[in-house]
C-alpha cells in the first residue's frame, strides 16, 4: 500500500513541480504547497467515489483533467507581453520574407554576374554570396524584433492617453489629385525630353560632357529603345487618370503590372550589359536602378497590403 501511495503522491508532486517551474520564483512555494494539497483532496474524493484506494491511473486522470502544465500556469499568472502581438504576426512574418527576399534577389545576381564579387572565380561566386550576403539577409528579422521591442516597451512606458477608439477621417482611396498628377505628367515629359536630349547630345557631339556619358552601343540598339515605350505607357495611363479623376479596378490592375514590368526592366538594365562607356558612371547608374528596383517593389508590397484590406462583397454561394 507505501509503494502505491507513493507511486500517484510522486505523480502529483512531478506534476505540480512542472506546474511551478513555468512561475515567478517569488510565488513557485505557495503555489506549489495550495496545488498540491488540491489535488490530494480531489485525488481522496475520487478514489473515495470509486469505492478503491488512491492509485497511479486515478491520479493521472485527475491531473489530465485539471489541465496542460502551460495551461494551469498562465491562470496563476498571466504571461508577459509578447514580442509581437498577436494581430501583428502576420505583417510580421510578410516583412520578414519580402526583406529577406530583396536583399537576395538583387545581391545574388549582382554576385554571379561579378559586379560585388570582383576577382571572385565563377565557381567560388554563389559560396561567396551565401556568406556574405546570403546569410547577412538574417538581420532583417532581428531588426525587426528589436523594433517590436523597443515599441512595446515605449506602449508599456507611455500609454496612449485616450484608450478610446477615435475614427480616421474619411479617406477615398479612389480619388485623385488632379493638380498632383498634373505634376507628376509634367516631370514625367521632362524626363522624356531629357532623356531624348541627352542621347542626341552623346550621340551627335564630341564635347566632355558626351564622352563620360557615352551610351554603350549595344544599350542603344536593344534597351534604350524600351524606355521610351515604357514611359509612353506610362504617360498614357496618366492621361486617363487625370480626365477620369478617379481610379478603377482596371486602371489599379495596369498601374500594377506596368510597376512589375519596370522592375524586370531595369533589371535588365542592370544584367543586361553595359549602359556607358565610362566604367564610373556605368556602375553609378546601375547601383542607382537597384535602388529604384528595391524602392518600386516595396511599393508593390504597400499596395498590395491595401488592396487586401479593402471590405470586397462576398462572393456568391455555389449550389
Amino acid at each position: 500500500m507505501t509503494a502505491r501511495r507513493q507511486t500517484h503522491e510522486h505523480l502529483i508532486e512531478a506534476y505540480v513541480l512542472e506546474i511551478t517551474r513555468r512561475l515567478p520564483k517569488r510565488m513557485r512555494n505557495d503555489v506549489a504547497f495550495e496545488l498540491r494539497a488540491l489535488l490530494t483532496e480531489g485525488l481522496r474524493d475520487r478514489a473515495a467515489d470509486a469505492g478503491r484506494l488512491p492509485d497511479e491511473a486515478i491520479a493521472l486522470d485527475l491531473v489530465r483533467e485539471f489541465g496542460r502544465p502551460d495551461d494551469v500556469a498562465a491562470r496563476y499568472h498571466a504571461p508577459g507581453e509578447p514580442i509581437i502581438p498577436a494581430a501583428y504576426t502576420s505583417g510580421f512574418a510578410w516583412a520578414t520574407a519580402i526583406g529577406m527576399a530583396l536583399q537576395w534577389g538583387v545581391s545574388l545576381p549582382l554576385t554571379l554576374s561579378g559586379d560585388l564579387a570582383p576577382g571572385v572565380p565563377v565557381d567560388g561566386r554563389f559560396t561567396a554570396w551565401w556568406v556574405t550576403y546570403g546569410l547577412g539577409a538574417f538581420w532583417w528579422p532581428g531588426f525587426l524584433v528589436t523594433m517590436m521591442l523597443i515599441a512595446g516597451w515605449v506602449r508599456r512606458t507611455w500609454p496612449p492617453r485616450s484608450p478610446d477608439w477615435i475614427p480616421r477621417a474619411k479617406i477615398d482611396r479612389d480619388h485623385i489629385n488632379r493638380p498632383v498628377m498634373l505634376l507628376g505628367l509634367g516631370l514625367a515629359l521632362c524626363g522624356v525630353a531629357m532623356w531624348v536630349f541627352i542621347a542626341w547630345i552623346v550621340t551627335t557631339q564630341d564635347l566632355p560632357f558626351s564622352r563620360a556619358l557615352a551610351l554603350d552601343a549595344g544599350f542603344m540598339a536593344t534597351r534604350a529603345p524600351a524606355v521610351l515605350l515604357f514611359w509612353a505607357s506610362g504617360i498614357a495611363l496618366m492621361g486617363v487618370l487625370i480626365v477620369e479623376g478617379r481610379w478603377r479596378d482596371l486602371t489599379r490592375r495596369i498601374d500594377l503590372g506596368s510597376k512589375v514590368v519596370v522592375c524586370g526592366l531595369l533589371l535588365w538594365f542592370v544584367l543586361g550589359g553595359r549602359i556607358f562607356v565610362n566604367d564610373a558612371a556605368d556602375q553609378t547608374t546601375k547601383v542607382f536602378l537597384v535602388l529604384i528596383i528595391v524602392m518600386i517593389v516595396c511599393q508593390l508590397g504597400f499596395h498590395v497590403w491595401r488592396l487586401r484590406e479593402r471590405i470586397r462583397p462576398p462572393e456568391a454561394q455555389r449550389g
